[in-house]
């Protein structure tokens, strides 16, 4: 009977030397642990930095982008204008001047008064 008690105060005393352990190894982990919290705390704030400063620039880009489209437009409206510039001025000394239109259509409808007096 005497070897069971020291059985049982053998494992009493393997149990609370495995608590002891347990616990100076926690408390010899929790700066460790806190330290790698801290870290990850910063990195996710670090990470959170970069996506917001990530989708600032991206709306940036696209306000430069539409600004850009609005300029070329602008641009290439001018550009076409003056290219279009020699054909209009060419048309306008081509063209008759108002007052001698005038006459051909006043000249049109005094024919026309005329051939229906006469009918």
């Amino acid at each position: 009977m005497f070897i069971v008690y020291i059985s049982i105060a053998v494992i009493l005393a393997a149990i609370g030397y495995l608590g002891y352990v347990a616990y100076k190894t926690f408390k010899d982990a929790k700066p460790t642990i806190d330290s790698l919290q801290e870290t990850v705390t910063r990195v996710q704030n670090k990470t959170n930095a970069i996506i917001e400063e990530t989708d600032s620039l991206k709306f940036k880009q696209q306000k430069l982008m539409t600004n850009f489209e609005k300029k070329k437009k602008a641009v290439n409206t001018v550009v076409f204008s003056i290219k279009q510039t020699p054909v209009e001025f060419k048309n306008a000394l081509v063209a008759k001047p108002v007052a001698e239109l005038e006459q051909k259509n006043k000249a049109r409808k005094w024919k026309r008064k005329r051939t229906m007096q006469l009918l």
